[in-house]
């Protein structure tokens, strides 16, 4: 049927505005779902490998279909970027690995109700002759004996908590390391720390989703050990203590906080992204009470 006019009647003007409307707004409305007439927006400041897998995202949506609240990215990256969000009241909730920083975020009181939620977990790489003859361990501790016994180098540094985890495993076995055949780098640079291992032929730990996602360059290095619960890392998840926000979006950050611990949010942790990069999980669940 042809219109034989270009004038419309104001109802039909309406409802072909309501309609480009909505098909621009697709793509916007799928990142980010509206919140129903009573719900909150909750600003969060999430450590990157949280958003870049999706995972952080996807359980916004989940509760956001069940709460109505909106949960929106406000910050994304490193500690040093995301942490001072928070404390400058950009942020009503903050996602980060368990550090020193969040930590003191509650200590100042800009922060409240530190909670464990999901960890991801570290893996040991090596140049691919693999001279301790760890690969294929699953027991981190004894890859960290050959690697000692045999004198091959090892790279500590303290890139993503990696120094903290290693100190962890040689306390449990009572090792020390070689300070010949030990290269330590104090810098917090992932991405600097694998090619100084590439280049020296060193063991090393690093994350393994950087790792595996190509983010992080190989260096022609490969995984050796993985596996073992030692090597991973919890996330912790605070709200704001910050009276200039609005306590209503603040309740709505704990709700989602408590959300992120229930055993939905926990079955849902324990399979995503399984079989993205490999056969396991990139995240796994917590213990709860």
């Amino acid at each position: 049927m042809l219109l034989r006019s270009c004038r419309l009647n104001v109802p039909m003007r309406i409802v072909l505005l309501a309609s480009l409307f909505t098909a621009c707004s697709n793509e916007q409305m799928a990142e980010h779902p509206p919140a129903t007439a009573n719900g909150r927006t909750i600003r969060c400041a999430v450590v990157g490998g949280l958003a870049d897998t999706g995972l952080w995202q996807e359980l916004g949506e989940q509760f956001t279909a069940t709460s109505g609240h909106r949960v929106e990215i406000a910050a994304r990256g490193p500690k040093h970027i995301v942490v001072p969000e928070l404390r400058r009241g950009h942020a009503h909730l903050l996602a980060v690995h368990a550090c020193d920083a969040v930590i003191n975020a509650v200590a100042d009181g800009q922060a409240v109700d530190p909670q464990p939620w999901a960890r991801n977990d570290f893996v040991i790489v090596g140049p691919p002759d693999d001279p301790a003859e760890i690969q294929n361990l699953e027991d981190a501790s004894e890859a960290l004996r050959r690697i000692i016994a045999s004198r091959s180098k090892l790279l500590v540094h303290a890139s993503h908590g990696a120094m903290e985890v290693l100190h962890d495993l040689l306390e449990s076995a009572q090792l020390q390391l070689d300070a010949e055949h030990t290269l330590v780098r104090l810098e917090d640079r992932h991405r600097q720390m694998l090619m100084v291992a590439g280049k020296e032929g060193a063991y090393t730990i690093v994350g393994r989703i950087p790792f595996l996602s190509g983010k992080l360059p190989k260096q022609d290095l490969a995984i050796m050990v993985q596996g073992d619960p030692r090597l991973r890392r919890p996330y912790v998840v605070v709200v704001a203590n910050d009276q200039s926000l609005d306590p209503q979006d603040l309740a709505a950050a704990r709700q989602f906080a408590s959300y992120l611990r229930s055993p939905a949010a926990q079955e849902f942790i324990a399979e995503y992204g399984h079989g993205r990069y490999d056969d396991r999980p990139l995240f796994f669940p917590v213990v709860v009470e």
